[in-house]
Formats: C-alpha cells, sequence, structure tokens
C-alpha cells in the first residue's frame, strides 16, 4: 500500500510498464457539497515501482475544477491519457 494523501477511485495499470494511475480528488468535501461556484477538483496520480521498497509517486495532472470536476479514472495508451470524471466530461491529452 502507498499513501497519497487523496481520495482515490479506480486503479489502472499500464500493461506496458506496470506503472499504477489513480484518478483522484484532491478536497472529498468537495464532492458532497457540490457546489458549481467551488467546483470539485481533479487529480492524477501515477505511481512507479509499486512493489519496490521505494515506489515514486507523481502528480501527473491537477485541476481546481474548473477545467475537469472529480477526476475517477485514468487510462494511458501510446503517449496519451483519458481521464474520466464523476459526473462532468472527459479530457484525452498527451502525455510528456
Amino acid at each position: 500500500s502507498v499513501a497519497v494523501g487523496r481520495l482515490c477511485q479506480n486503479i489502472e495499470v499500464d500493461h506496458v510498464t506496470g506503472d499504477v494511475w489513480l484518478g483522484c480528488h484532491p478536497d472529498a468535501t468537495k464532492l458532497s457539497k457540490f457546489d458549481p461556484e467551488e467546483p470539485p477538483g481533479s487529480e492524477i496520480i501515477k505511481i512507479k515501482s509499486i512493489i519496490s521498497d521505494q515506489p515514486v509517486v507523481t502528480l501527473e495532472y491537477g485541476d481546481d475544477g474548473h477545467e475537469l470536476m472529480g477526476s475517477t479514472v485514468a487510462v494511458p495508451y501510446e503517449g496519451k491519457l483519458l481521464i474520466g470524471t464523476l459526473f462532468h466530461k472527459a479530457l484525452y491529452c498527451s502525455l510528456k
């Protein structure tokens, strides 16, 4: 187990690298008290070497909810990333 300090949903594992991708909520209270003036944010976290003694946790995407609200899943594929949400739209982007 790796503590990331966020409420996370839907674990995806990259079938090529073994990296773990998580759709996360930086502030879970904003989900339950949905307010369009203060929307719930989105974060995508990647964990490399999760089965090692020193997994590497990186924030791959972060938004305060004005671009994308309530991310729940992230699926990498051939240099692209598809982010799904709880009740908003999806985001398709390139990985750097």
